[in-house]
């Protein structure tokens, strides 16, 4: 037996990380549950628009209109965030210099107003 078996590991190559459309790695992962006829509803939309599923899920919750319906928790979690971002502006009253989420948070809660008073 004059062979050594001990050291019989592979090299790994190096993993070449993937990076999306604005240069940036995609660190964190998000899951959430749904019924097998959602998942089989979910499937054929992804099927039909072509693109990936993470392309997908990022482009529906990003840029398509959700129907919130007005309940205490979805008016306290704007109280909260208004009070939030009114103690930032008064902090810094410039408002060219607002961070790009919290611009988004206020584009956010003004199109559910919008919608809100669309309706009357």
């Amino acid at each position: 037996m004059g062979k050594y078996f001990g050291n019989t590991k592979k090299q790994k190559r190096p993993v070449k990380k993937r990076k999306n459309e604005n240069n940036r790695h995609r660190k964190v992962i998000v899951n959430f549950r749904v019924s097998p006829c959602e998942k089989a509803l979910i499937d054929a939309r992804i099927a039909q628009s072509g693109l990936m599923r993470s392309t997908y899920f990022i482009e529906s919750c990003l840029y398509q209109k959700v129907l919130v319906k007005g309940n205490i928790r979805s008016f306290s979690a704007i109280r909260v965030t208004l009070q939030e971002l009114s103690e930032k502006i008064d902090r810094n009253p410039d408002l060219t210099q607002l961070d790009p989420v919290d611009a988004e948070r206020i584009r956010i809660i003004l199109q559910m107003i919008d919608y809100l008073f669309e309706g009357r």
